[in-house]
């Protein structure tokens, strides 16, 4: 708080909550075996380090408690259960009119959008699906009032969020769990160790040593999208070699998966035919030991139906269910459009988004003066911290707002030919990536034709480098 204040003061600024406390994605998901597959030292912000994070990976309750405790300087600031339903932009005023739920609205000079890209559920559509008179919820929107001891569960999906759920519901009692997996992720193994007392005294005493931990946790992330996400040349020796590393790698991968499942015809299932990187890389030291108890079996025959009594596959395999848990991500479109933002020329930006919402950074618009994201288009990553990319952002954000104000400017928007610029950037700079197109998986990366707007490029440091300053050319300043 205190570093941003220093390049920005004296600006008054109002934050509106749709939720009842602080917390986001750590707030709303609470399902059992919540936590982060990024290591904690570096899933935190680097002006407010935590030395006592008990373990790695930190599950979802510690990591809300972090964020309240960070959060409460501001609190004052914050208004609790309203949400934005829509905004305007003003031009005879430079300003924007903002719409609340509540009837009210604000004027504000900026808009600084930190909604992000995975808040609305995403549910599968089946054959059926209201004739089913068991219990159904989604892992976002968890119903804590169902008890599942002596159920008979079946939980649809086998990506992030389920690799954490399964071995958890699998320990609750339930009578059966069936795992409706479409294609599977690949799990490497995670070594979730306990910090001692001494390690987190020894990290309160030299904040230097918590420091050269984050950013050891940082480099060995960079090298591993070197390693796995880079396409490797075949034109040359180092190509050769670094293709040999990634058969390695996946060959290591494979037979961890086939040395933890005791059945052999399950531990193929649950190996992937893409290459590592494709689909987001699932950590965990548990989620393959599941599957070798007996009531957590692994259907992988697609879902045909639902009946009054339970889920019928393609082959006609009837699976009797009391509870159906949707583990299927999350609505995409729906994240980022989460309230209708009118732009320059009464433009709509959700029209301009279709199905490929994008944003220079994952901040600026050209439709959007006075408009900045945090977690807008284009900035997912699967080796490393997004916190880091939010505090790039952030930085760059006050940067803006900061030329803006030395300028004695009333509005700030990104350039069109700028917007165009990058994103031609983008699209070659991805081109030599696993994760681009869909030459080796279909992903909730990509849209219907395949393009990844949801990602990235390239590596962190090279994010930092672009955002480290405000690039005043690739803006227009009115006055």
């Amino acid at each position: 708080k205190h570093w941003y204040q220093r390049r920005v003061r004296g600006c008054k600024y109002q934050v509106v909550e749709k939720r009842r406390d602080v917390g986001g994605t750590w707030f709303d998901n609470r399902y059992p075996g919540v936590a982060c597959d990024v290591k904690s030292h570096l899933y935190s912000f680097s002006s407010l380090l935590n030395s006592n994070w008990s373990k790695a990976y930190s599950e979802g309750p510690e990591i809300l408690q972090y964020l309240k405790r960070i959060a409460e300087p501001i609190r004052h600031r914050i208004t609790f259960g309203v949400t934005v339903e829509s905004t305007v932009w003003k031009p005879e005023l430079n300003k924007w009119e903002i719409h609340l739920d509540n009837g009210s609205r604000i004027f504000a000079d900026i808009i600084i959008s930190c909604v992000g890209l995975l808040h609305k559920p995403r549910y599968v559509s089946f054959q059926g699906t209201a004739e089913f008179k068991g219990h159904t919820f989604h892992t976002n929107t968890w119903d804590e009032e169902c008890d599942l001891r002596g159920k008979r569960v079946a939980i649809i999906g086998t990506g992030a969020t389920a690799v954490q759920a399964v071995p958890r519901i699998a320990e609750m009692g339930v009578e059966k769990l069936v795992v409706f997996q479409r294609s599977p992720s690949w799990i490497l193994h995670r070594r979730n160790y306990t910090y001692h007392p001494w390690v987190q005294w020894l990290f309160r005493m030299f904040p230097c040593v918590v420091l050269l931990y984050r950013y050891t946790i940082f480099l060995i992330g960079e090298v591993m999208f070197c390693v796995l996400f880079h396409l490797p040349s075949s034109s040359s020796l180092a190509g050769k070699v670094h293709s040999l590393i990634q058969w390695f790698i996946h060959r290591m991968a494979t037979k961890h998966t086939m040395r933890v499942v005791r059945d052999p015809e399950t531990a193929r299932k649950l190996i992937p035919t893409y290459p590592l990187g494709c689909k987001r890389i699932t950590p965990s030291e548990t989620y393959l030991q599941a599957f070798n108890h007996s009531h957590v079996p692994l259907e992988t025959d697609p879902i045909a139906r639902f009946t009054e009594g339970g889920i019928v596959t393609a082959k006609g395999t009837n699976h009797p269910l009391d509870v159906v848990i949707y583990a299927t991500g999350f609505d995409l479109i729906g994240s980022v459009n989460a309230f209708a933002v009118t732009g320059r020329g009464g433009v709509s930006l959700a029209e301009d988004h279709g199905e490929t919402p994008r944003a220079m950074y994952g901040v600026s618009h050209h439709l959007a003066p006075n408009y900045f994201m945090i977690g807008g288009p284009g900035i997912v990553i699967g080796h490393n911290s997004v916190i880091f990319i939010g505090e790039c952002q952030m930085t760059y954000v006050m940067e803006g707002i900061r030329a803006m104000l030395e300028r004695g400017a009333r509005s700030v928007c990104l350039k069109e030919e700028a917007m165009v610029s990058y994103q031609a950037w983008v699209r070659e700079t991805m081109r030599d990536k696993v994760f681009e197109g869909v030459r080796f998986c279909s992903s909730w990366y990509r849209n219907e034709d395949g393009f990844n707007w949801t990602f990235w490029p390239t590596n962190l440091i090279s994010f930092w480098w672009q955002t480290r300053s405000f690039d005043s050319d690739n803006y227009d300043f009115t006055f």
